[in-house]
């Protein structure tokens, strides 16, 4: 079976030609949500864009097969994500063949299905349509290769010394080499040169920091501190939606301190913060405009729809924030 390479299907779609129905096999999370991420990126750059869950395990196949019809006086751009298509039964497959011969060419369609998904019928019938983008986990041997990717990405040059430093580091994993190379990417300075010191510098986080530890530097504008700290807390089996809560309450402190005209008073009920933490809101609050505690609030709550919404990485969601808070 001929599978099409993601490298020029992601170029293509990076030069702005989205297609109407993509088909890919393979069940790297990962790469899967490289995927959606370009195809939503570059579909949103002229109009709004509807990114759509299509998901057999929770909807009847009529209900998937209206929403690809579905149209809006506003006549916005949808993008669909269907995941399994071969849990959807009877008719629902013959209609979603009809569609895929006739596809609204303004929407995209993107279908997902494992690497041993190939004997199912609906798949058979599928493959005999399209051509799949593979989208399994890499080799090995392949790691360089995106090394180099996620580098020109960040637009940081290395020479192969550094691309094998990567890879002895983190090459067990797409989400772990990602993730290792925007922690460089975010700390470096423009126009400064990778050394193999900003390497070993900002990879393992084997140290153990307690929830304190992170809202001290956030308080603090410590952007280093709190992305090592904030690291630390979710390689320790913590998870970003732990994390919602309490920084939304410090944020939520620090905005009341500033509309209370710096007037320190006693906190009203109970408040998910230690007292070494609530002792230093006043400082803290010194720290940020009204503006900026406002805006990582907003922040926050995207966050908190995306991650009820679709699949996201909690290492990259929590390093973004703290950026956009903390760099001035």
């Amino acid at each position: 079976m001929n599978i099409q390479k993601l490298k020029n299907i992601v170029n293509e779609i990076d030069g702005g030609v989205v297609k109407p129905v993509y088909l890919f096999q393979g069940d790297d999370q990962f790469l899967q949500q490289l995927v959606v991420n370009k195809i939503e990126t570059t579909m949103s750059r002229e109009r709004d864009c509807e990114k759509i869950i299509l998901e057999p395990d929770e909807m009847s196949g009529s209900e998937i097969i209206g929403s690809l019809y579905h149209t809006d006086l506003f006549s916005s751009q949808k993008f669909f994500i269907l995941r399994n298509p071969q849990k959807m039964k009877g008719n629902s497959q013959n209609e979603l063949y009809k569609y895929l011969e006739n596809p609204i060419e303004s929407n995209c369609l993107i279908i997902f299905f494992g690497m041993y998904d190939q004997k199912k019928v609906i798949v058979k019938e599928l493959l005999k349509r399209f051509v799949p983008v593979n989208v399994g986990s890499p080799r090995e041997s392949n790691m360089g290769i995106w090394v180099n990717y996620f580098l020109k990405e960040k637009s940081i040059k290395a020479d192969s010394k550094f691309v094998n430093e990567f890879i002895s580091i983190a090459g067990d994993s797409l989400y772990h080499l990602a993730n290792e190379i925007d922690k460089i990417a975010i700390l470096l300075q423009d126009g400064e040169e990778l050394t193999l010191d900003h390497i070993k510098q900002f990879s393992g986080w084997k140290r153990k920091y307690k929830l304190w530890n992170f809202l001290f530097a956030l308080g603090n504008r410590n952007l280093q501190k709190a992305i090592k700290t904030g690291y630390s807390l979710i390689s320790q089996n913590d998870t970003l939606v732990s994390l919602l809560y309490p920084i939304m309450s410090l944020l939520q402190e620090m905005l009341f301190q500033k509309i209370s005209s710096g007037t320190f008073s006693k906190f009203r009920g109970y408040i998910p913060l230690s007292n070494t933490v609530k002792k230093k809101i006043p400082y803290f609050s010194k720290q940020y405009s009204r503006q900026e505690i406002e805006n990582a609030l907003l922040l926050l709550g995207k966050i908190d729809e995306r991650i009820k919404t679709t699949k996201v990485s909690d290492e990259s969601e929590l390093i973004q924030f703290i950026f956009n808070v903390i760099s001035k």
